[in-house]
């Protein structure tokens, strides 16, 4: 029997009893390591308050280091990774730690991995119950190629590879093209216009800028390349606000009549987009710079993270109130949506923490 070990994987203070410390998942075998009560101090913490008879004490946050804290094995196993771009014999170790670390919010990797990413980060959000992980982690496998023939595979590992990064440009970037590739793939209720019917309207525009042509309002290379513009709109189909509501109305966060309140923030989640992939900037129209910091770090590294969350874990076969019930909470989004409040006393403490990494690291560069 081959074993190797798994590094970071968390399922609670204390390792719990069968059949939570150890189990099959596919042809594998992940067990927690009998001294993971004395591995799980060396992780990464964040700061927490503990109320105790005497009041309240703060905890600092603990940076952590890499410990073993279970082990994966297999015999003969066919097992092989499918959350690639192509399918890899490597017994299934890249899709178990992918699907560890959505999981537990925290990068769980075997040894060769240990030099890509970082021991001290972790999500802010996990997708089980802790104690829960490992049969999670079963389910979610059961249902891997879910996210293969969706082609929403790439959504997770991208989600995943953003908690390693401070910046908040470069994990918003992560956060978003995982957005854009489940707006692109992902089943949601929006029609789409018939082929024969873009061919008629493409003809049309076509015939309009002709007329403008003939009487020298355009030039020719003017008019075809509004030709082609409009043609290519056309085309592309309805835009990524159009389909940013239509995926919210699908899980039931925004009805099926938007107020004007949800439709003004799906409008804001669209601008988040829009200036941070292609200006890198923090700003919203309507709102002041302080407004449109605070609110650009709540979309990117809250609303739509969490949005990523209730997609993916959709199709692992999570549902509210079974396993993985973490990740199917729909309250903040709800909230955000209707009433522009998420998680917010949590949240100014990450936008306040958020903004001080990007101050430091811009001194850093400068």
């Amino acid at each position: 029997m081959k074993t190797v070990d798994l590094f970071n994987l968390y399922v609670g203070e204390r390792r719990p009893d069968p059949p939570w410390s150890e189990y099959e998942i596919g042809g594998l075998t992940v067990r927690l390591k009998d001294d993971y009560d004395d591995k799980v101090p060396q992780l990464a913490k964040p700061a927490k308050w503990v109320i105790t008879e005497k009041g309240a004490k703060r905890f600092p946050p603990h940076k952590g280091t890499w410990q073993a804290t279970a082990t994966v094995s297999w015999q003969n196993t066919v097992e092989k990774s499918v959350l690639l771009d192509k399918e890899c014999e490597d017994k299934g170790l890249w899709d178990l730690c992918n699907l560890l670390t959505f999981i537990t919010g925290r990068s769980v990797v075997t040894a060769e991995y240990k030099d890509r990413y970082r021991p001290d980060r972790y999500g802010d959000s996990y997708a089980a119950i802790p104690i829960e992980t490992l049969p999670a982690a079963a389910l979610a496998w059961q249902n891997r190629e879910n996210l293969v023939s969706k082609n929403l595979h790439t959504a997770l590992v991208l989600y995943n590879e953003a908690m390693n990064v401070n910046l908040l440009q470069s994990r918003a970037a992560l956060y978003l093209t995982a957005l854009n590739i489940i707006l692109d793939n992902h089943k949601m209720n929006y029609q789409k216009v018939s082929k024969d019917i873009r061919g008629t309207l493409k003809n049309q525009i076509s015939n309009v800028l002709n007329c403008f042509e003939q009487t020298k309002d355009l030039q020719p290379d003017q008019a075809e390349r509004y030709r082609r513009l409009l043609h290519a709109q056309i085309d592309r189909g309805p835009s990524l606000k159009d389909k940013l509501l239509s995926l919210l109305q699908s899980l039931d966060i925004v009805g099926s009549s938007p107020t004007p309140n949800q439709d003004k923030r799906v409008h804001y989640v669209d601008q988040v987009r829009n200036r941070l992939v292609h200006t890198g900037r923090l700003k919203i129209k309507g709102l002041d710079d302080e407004q449109s910091k605070i609110q650009t770090i709540k979309i990117a590294t809250g609303v739509v993270p969490d949005l990523i969350r209730i997609v993916i874990g959709h199709h692992l076969g999570f549902i509210s109130g079974g396993l993985g019930s973490y990740c199917q909470l729909k309250d903040n989004l709800i909230n955000f949506f209707s009433k522009g409040v998420f998680r917010d006393q949590e949240f100014d403490l990450i936008a306040e923490y958020v903004l001080k990494k990007n101050a430091e690291l811009y001194r850093r560069l400068s």
